[in-house]
């Protein structure tokens, strides 16, 4: 790992303190001497912690603030633990489940059917009955061997987590329909975006900036969709008494408007009447100033 990778102990430290306020080098050196984390050396014998370090160290931190598990515990979770993705999401360190991705090389090889237990941890059964539904394909081999596509690892990973939730491949059948029909919509769509893209970028770039930029408005337009659906199932009482109250409340409304508006009208023409009076009465005050006048220059002639 390169050079720059690693983090010093007071450096790990500081990015950890803002969640774990007394966390200290002296606790992680503890932590290291009970075998819960093995940091890098350096030849001078100073400690360097990778981000998996920190990563597991974290694991450890959060088990203790929030399950308040021993150590020993601890240590036995880490120790069974396959992947520490999933085990931070499992404790709940993380929202969301962690998908594995695999190397280019990976994704572009035709694997053994046989193999993808090991490789994915789910049965042959359960990508077989994913095949009976569209969702990935078995390939025949000259020599009649089953193969899977390695770009299929991503959809049957993303099966694996839902069927967690029950939710079993033919329940997924209508996401491959869903698939069909919108891959031409975008197939036509992403080829005037690539037109417009005068970027340096190879081709194949640009495909994956456009899909991404498209996938992401037509999956925010589904998300919103899908979640007016169901969130108006699960409420549908509520909305119901929404309704059949909604005629009053804007009648009150509508009534509490008219009588602003009609008292507004109301103070608008007692100013009005106020400030012709006082205009009306200053032609007045004047003439009676002058005849006072006139009165007191004819006294004065007498």
């Amino acid at each position: 790992m390169a050079e720059r990778s690693y983090l010093s102990i007071g450096q790990v430290v500081n990015l950890l303190r803002g969640t774990y306020p007394d966390l200290s080098n002296s606790k992680i050196r503890f932590l290291e001497d009970e075998g819960l984390i093995t940091p890098h050396r350096t030849p001078k014998g100073y400690r360097q912690y990778s981000m998996d370090d920190v990563e597991r160290l974290e694991v450890i931190l959060h088990l203790q603030k929030t399950r308040y598990m021993p150590l020993n515990v601890i240590k036995q979770r880490l120790e069974s633990a396959d992947d520490l993705h999933t085990l931070a999401y499992e404790v709940g360190l993380l929202s969301d489940v962690p998908m594995k991705t695999q190397p280019k090389e990976t994704k572009q090889k035709l694997h053994p059917l046989e193999d993808v237990p090991d490789l994915l941890g789910v049965s042959i059964s359960f990508v077989r009955s994913l095949a009976q539904n569209d969702l990935v394909r078995i390939i025949k081999s000259p020599k009649n061997r089953e193969l899977i596509d390695g770009s299929d690892f991503e959809i049957i990973r993303y099966c694996d987590e839902l069927s967690r939730f029950h939710i079993e491949p033919r329940n997924l059948r209508q996401y491959v329909v869903s698939a069909n029909r919108e891959s031409t919509m975008f197939e036509q769509v992403l080829v005037g975006m690539l037109g417009l893209d005068d970027s340096d970028e190879d081709r194949s770039a640009k495909l994956e900036r456009a899909f991404k930029k498209l996938h992401d408005l037509t999956d925010g337009l589904h998300t919103a969709l899908l979640k007016g659906r169901v969130f108006e199932s699960l409420n549908a009482v509520v909305k119901d008494a929404d309704v059949d109250s909604i005629d009053d409340e804007l009648a009150r409304a509508e009534a509490s408007r008219e009588s602003k508006r009609n008292a507004g009208d109301a103070a608008s023409r007692t100013e009005s009447t106020n400030r012709t009076g006082t205009l009306t009465d200053a032609p007045i005050s004047q003439e009676a100033t002058s005849s006072r006048r006139t009165s007191r220059v004819v006294k004065r002639a007498r």
